[in-house]
Formats: C-alpha cells, sequence, structure tokens
C-alpha cells in the first residue's frame, strides 16, 4: 500500500485549485456560448443589423414601445 503526503504547501496549492476550478468552470461555460453565438452566422447577421439600427435611430425606447402598442405603463 502506498501512503501519499501532502505538504503544507501542496495543501494549500490543492485549496487554490479546489476554489478556483468552479471560477474557471464558468468562464469556460462563457467562452463556449460565445463561440456558438460568433459561428452562427445567420445570428452574427441579426446582431449587426440590430447594431446598425441603434447606430441610426431606427429603435423605439421603452416609451416609445408603449405608446406603439397603446399601453399604459400602469398597466405592467
Amino acid at each position: 500500500m502506498v501512503e501519499t503526503v501532502f505538504t503544507e504547501e501542496d495543501k494549500k496549492n490543492l485549496k487554490v485549485i479546489a476554489e478556483e476550478l468552479p471560477k474557471l468552470r464558468v468562464v469556460v461555460e462563457e467562452l463556449m456560448e460565445t463561440l456558438e453565438v460568433l459561428s452562427d452566422e445567420k445570428l452574427m447577421k441579426s446582431i449587426d443589423r440590430g447594431l446598425k439600427d441603434l447606430k441610426e435611430n431606427k429603435v423605439f425606447t421603452y416609451k416609445e414601445m408603449l405608446d406603439e402598442l397603446n399601453i399604459n405603463e400602469k398597466e405592467l
């Protein structure tokens, strides 16, 4: 039987890894989602059109949209 002995530095490093691993997992998942969006040509074209509309002020404000839909803000 083999017995593994960790030094205090080993224990400290393992603790840091255990604390950082969930954070790394979240970052990797976000990266995967970003890559999916960037690889979707149709979605990217839609995003570009939306940005163009924003730059040209072709987008309704929240208030304008409610007015356009004849919705009273108090009804929400």
